[in-house]
């Protein structure tokens, strides 16, 4: 049932690819008469050429729906030319690293507004734990380790975006108040953009803020100014790159949204300020959380 609804909800797109290869298929096949005819391959009766021309139409459209919604897996929400807004089933860790070169793309990163670089995986050994490894946040900085960043490095191309851009914090926390980490708070939305390996760029995004515990918090209303942010800055520094977004304060950032709550607000943004888009923006719902979000809702 679920893939009868992809297929319907993206019929548009099928039609548009089976056209594509159905094309392809054509040329290949007038390039090979140029050469043999018809009557060379003992084909006379038109009946037997229509269907062959019928046969040709058929492969391409079971091909482009293999391709839309099995291989590529997208649900394609707007358009407008080359500007689309889609949504996908994916690994957003797996998107921002990739095994090798494929095409340049922007990841956006949630973290918090201090942009803490400290995973506390052992937390027998704190107090009060920083960055959880379980978060997109923490995945990313363990991710950016593995692939040969050491947390200076990261630290350093931080503090240099923000530098560079005169970007000044909104207050900065006394060592009471946190005992560990970074303490220079920055705006909600604030972005600082990391340059990763295999022509990735992170968009790191300032989403929640850590309480006293350090225990992180977002509102809606945060994450919903967080999105118009992004969009802006997509707008002025996006260059038509993809963009691929993760779903938002659906776990310890303690929105307390759904996936279903989440995803609904990222489409409303997206579509309402549809303007600031030139390029594909993705939103990307985590492959294993299917049963918790249909894309199509």
């Amino acid at each position: 049932m679920e893939f009868l609804e992809f297929v319907k909800k993206n019929v548009e797109n099928i039609g548009k690819t089976t056209l594509t290869i159905a094309g392809g298929l054509f040329t290949i096949l007038s390039i090979v008469l140029s050469f043999i005819t018809w009557e060379d391959v003992g084909i006379t009766n038109i009946y037997v050429k229509i269907l062959i021309f019928l046969s040709i139409l058929g492969v391409a459209l079971i091909t482009s729906i293999l391709w839309i919604c099995i291989i590529k897996r997208n649900y394609l929400i707007w358009d407008n030319g080359d500007e689309k807004i889609n949504i996908c089933y994916a690994d957003i860790m797996k998107l921002g690293f990739p095994k090798k070169d494929k095409t340049k793309k922007i990841v956006v990163i949630p973290v918090n507004t201090c942009f803490d670089t400290i995973v506390d995986e052992n937390l027998s050994l704190y107090d009060k734990p920083l960055v959880s490894p379980t978060t997109v946040h923490g995945l990313w900085i363990k991710n950016m380790i593995k692939h040969g960043f050491q947390i200076s490095d990261i630290d350093s191309a931080i503090d240099n975006y923000l530098s560079l851009k005169g970007i000044m914090p909104i207050k900065e926390l006394s060592e009471q108040e946190k005992k560990r980490g970074k303490r220079k708070c920055f705006e909600n939305g604030t972005i600082v953009v990391v340059e990763g390996k295999n022509d990735i760029e992170f968009f790191l995004l300032a989403l929640s803020e850590f309480d006293e515990n350090n225990k992180s918090k977002a509102s809606k209303e945060e994450i919903i100014k967080c999105l118009k942010k992004l969009l802006e800055f997509y707008d002025i520094n996006g260059q038509g790159y993809q963009m691929y977004i993760t779903l938002m304060g659906t776990g310890r950032s303690r929105a307390g949204l759904t996936h279903y709550d989440s995803l609904q607000i990222t489409k409303s943004v997206l579509s309402l300020y549809n303007e600031k888009i030139h390029g594909t923006i993705n939103i990307v719902v985590y492959q294993k959380d299917r049963n918790k979000v249909s894309i199509f809702d």
